[in-house]
């Protein structure tokens, strides 16, 4: 069964939970709770105000039922850094320069700046669900510059938009020392005004974190010619069409032809856009959706490395292990 809702109906499905084990803080007033409608999903979303300009958003959960949610074209003041853990996710953008179907999958993040933000229809799965969103506004930002105005460096301009400017956004890998602070973020030890301090303290690390990874990225783009915004957004295309059939991926020169790039312009994208290459972007692909299979069905190891696309379990096995650090079965173990 599939649920449509529009953002308002998303909004109402909320209801703040007075359960103990559902409280974190229970004397922090700016830290709620709300637990999910169960008609809808199995779980919580945490929101904590840390102070003006700086929002944390926690979300656990598991969906119930397919939902499509419709959100309408909104002006958003604040840049948004979005990690997700689990999970994978589908919308279409609806904007000036038409509709645009994009994907992202658990271990990227994505960096978006302040701005309009278009319409957009999101597609929920079901299936386990875990995110961190924060949510700074550009006087922070600016605050860290070290210009007298508070204008940030070249590489990092397209954080700030205008309201009427359709928001950048910008589809990254979650690197090793993020995802350390990610995990402490999640197992914050403290309570109080010690959480606060410590929550914001990891949020700083963890913006700075990304900041000086876009940094890299774009100086890496300057060195070797950074493509066109038009030819990034065929590469980001080339990525969908890559991960919608993972059992029957195109060759890169099919894809290349098929996007209207060549070999060259398409790999250099990848490593661009992706920080990675073409197929090893898929392998990851197949082998987070083998990690979600076995998570979640009680099925053969075999059925799942022909499913994701292996037709050899032992090279299965080998890249799962390397990729995670347990093999298929014992990752199948551990997570009943």
């Amino acid at each position: 069964m599939t649920i449509r809702l529009t953002q308002a109906d998303e909004e109402e499905q909320f209801q703040e939970a007075y359960e103990e084990e559902l409280r974190f803080d229970s004397a922090d007033k700016l830290d709620i709770t709300w637990k999910y409608d169960a008609r809808y999903a199995q779980g919580w979303r945490r929101e904590i105000n840390l102070r003006e300009g700086i929002y944390l958003q926690i979300d656990q959960t598991r969906s119930t039922e397919r939902v499509i949610v419709d959100r309408p074209e909104r002006e958003w003041p604040d840049a948004i850094l979005t990690f997700l853990l689990l999970g994978n996710e589908q919308y279409q953008k609806t904007s000036t320069l038409g509709e645009t179907l994009l994907a992202m999958a658990s271990g990227q993040y994505a960096l978006n700046s302040s701005g309009l933000v278009p319409q957009i229809t999101e597609y929920f799965d079901v299936q386990p669900w875990s995110s961190v969103v924060i949510e700074i506004h550009p006087s922070v930002l600016r605050s860290f510059a070290t210009s007298p105005g508070g204008e940030l460096p070249k590489q990092l301009q397209h954080l700030i938009r205008p309201i009427s400017q359709e928001i950048d956004e910008r589809h990254r890998k979650i690197q090793p020392v993020m995802a350390t602070v990610l995990h402490q973020i999640l197992r914050c030890p403290y309570q109080g005004m010690v959480k606060r301090a410590y929550l914001e303290s990891k949020i700083i690390e963890l913006t700075a974190l990304v900041l000086d990874h876009e940094i890299t990225i774009q100086q890496g783009g300057a060195k070797k010619g950074a493509l066109k915004p038009e030819q990034m957004e065929r590469v980001h295309y080339a990525k969908e069409i890559l991960l919608h059939d993972i059992n029957n991926p195109p060759s890169l020169g099919e894809l290349a032809h098929q996007v209207g790039l060549n070999d060259f312009l398409l790999k250099q994208g990848f490593h661009q856009a992706f920080g990675t290459t073409v197929f090893g972007e898929l392998r990851s692909h197949r082998l987070e959706t083998a990690k979600q299979l076995l998570a979640e069905q009680n099925v053969n190891v075999s059925q799942v490395a022909r499913q994701v696309g292996y037709a050899s379990l032992p090279a299965f096995t080998t890249a799962f292990k390397r990729k995670f650090g347990l093999t298929p079965k014992a990752f199948q173990k551990a997570c009943r």
